[in-house]
Order: C-alpha cells, then structure tokens, then sequence
C-alpha cells in the first residue's frame, strides 16, 4: 500500500473506531467500505475484523467493568456459532459477490435505520438475544460487521450507555476471535499487510481513548446521521461496483 494510501487508511480508521466507540457500534460498517477502495474487498473484510478485534479490546478495557454478562452469554453463544458460518461463505464466494452484498446489506441498513423506529418494532425477550446473536454473528462473518443488529437488540433491553458499549464490545470480541482464524486460513490477509496491521492496533486504541473522552461531550446522533449518508453513497458504489464484476 503506497504511504499517502497507508495514511489515508489509518485516517479513517482511527476516525471509525471514534464514532464506533462514542455509538457503542459502527466502526467495522464505516471502514469496511473505506477499506474495500484501498484493497480487494475480501481482504478489506479481514482487514478490519483484526481492527475490529483491537477496538473492541480497547473499549473492554475502558469500559470493561460495565458488561452485563447474562445478555452477553445469550446473544453471544448464537453469534459465535453463526460467525463461523458466515465466514466460511465469505471464503468461498467471489469478491464481486462480497462487494454486491455488502453494497445491498448498506442501503438496507441506511434504510432501516432512517425509516424504521427499531424500539418499537422489538420486544426485550431472549428469543430476541438469541435470534439477533444468531442474524448478528452470521453478518459479521459474512460481511464483517454485524453491529447494526446487535445494536437494534441490546437498545431495546435498557442497559445504561457504559453498559451497553461494553457489553457490545464483549459479544463482538468474541465473534471477530472466531471469525479471524477462518479468514487467516482461507489467506485473505497477504503477508504484505502485516505493516498495516500493527499500526491498526495503536490506531484502535487512541481512537477508543479519544471516543471514550468525547462520549459526553458530543451527540453521537449527530455522528449518526453523518455517517448514515457516506454509508449510502458507499453503498450505491460497491453495489455498481459488484454488479459489474458479476456481469
């Protein structure tokens, strides 16, 4: 990856693991995209589990003392179980295919999140726990995020803003530790990326460090709806983009 591309990068990633930190989700649904115009989307997927995976312990470690940990035994056992098939569908597809799903998963996201009040539409059960860990953990192995449906679920059950990030932060950390090896094996990160990763693992730190200090300072609503529009536009390219590798 050429510097300015490298920095570019990193840029973004540090700004992603913000704004995931501050909303409690959302980094790997920002940077994925991002990554997918500097790299081969396949290889942007597993990228980002690993950023994923260092945010996420970033956060464990800021908020760590906050998990509620019998929502994260229901939603999580599904979610893992899920992730692993989710990511061996990833291995086996061609990056088209990825890119044309990851385009439509986008605008269905951008559409639900805008449209559809999630509160209202969910009761706090554990078939929902289990039923969203399972749709949760399959997207993330699937696409590389899942945040969007964990989000929706643990919303519904009331946890306070500490609780609800590390909880988050829990499940997903569980799930990006079981994808990862499957992505590793399948060779969808090359060698020559090992540079890229152990720069990514400073940059999910200062920007857990840096979301966590902003957390009480700055609506993340307004973050939100920043991001919901770039995610659309994102969207739109990698669904043109994936359409016309198919063709």
């Amino acid at each position: 990856m050429p510097g300015l591309s490298w920095a570019l990068f990193l840029a973004s990633a540090f700004l992603a693991e913000v704004i995931g930190t501050m909303a409690g989700f959302g980094a790997a649904t920002i940077l994925t995209p991002v990554a997918a115009l500097f790299m081969e989307i396949k290889t942007a997927i597993a990228v980002v589990a690993c950023f994923h995976l260092f945010g996420n312990a970033s956060r464990l470690a800021l908020f760590g003392r906050h998990v509620h940990w019998k929502t994260w035994v229901h939603f999580g056992m599904t979610g893992v179980a899920l992730s692993l098939v989710g990511a061996r569908v990833t291995t086996r597809l061609s990056a088209s295919a990825v890119m044309l799903l990851f385009g439509v998963f986008l605008l269905v996201y951008v559409g639900l999140s805008l449209f559809a009040p999630r509160r209202l539409a969910l009761a706090p059960t554990p078939a929902l726990l289990i039923g969203g860990g399972a749709a949760s953990g399959f997207l993330a192995g699937l696409l590389g995020t899942g945040g969007a449906v964990r989000s929706a679920c643990l919303l519904v059950f009331g946890l306070s803003k500490e609780a609800y990030i590390a909880t988050s932060a829990a499940i997903a950390l569980v799930v990006d530790a079981t994808r990862l090896p499957i992505y590793l094996a399948g060779g969808l990160v090359p060698m020559r990326m090992a540079p890229v990763l152990v720069s990514l693992v400073a940059v999910a730190f200062g920007g857990a460090w840096v979301g966590r200090r902003l957390l009480q300072r700055i609506s993340a609503g307004v973050f939100r709806r920043i991001v919901l529009g770039l995610l659309a536009l994102m969207g739109l390219k990698l669904l043109a983009d994936g359409w016309h590798g198919l063709g």
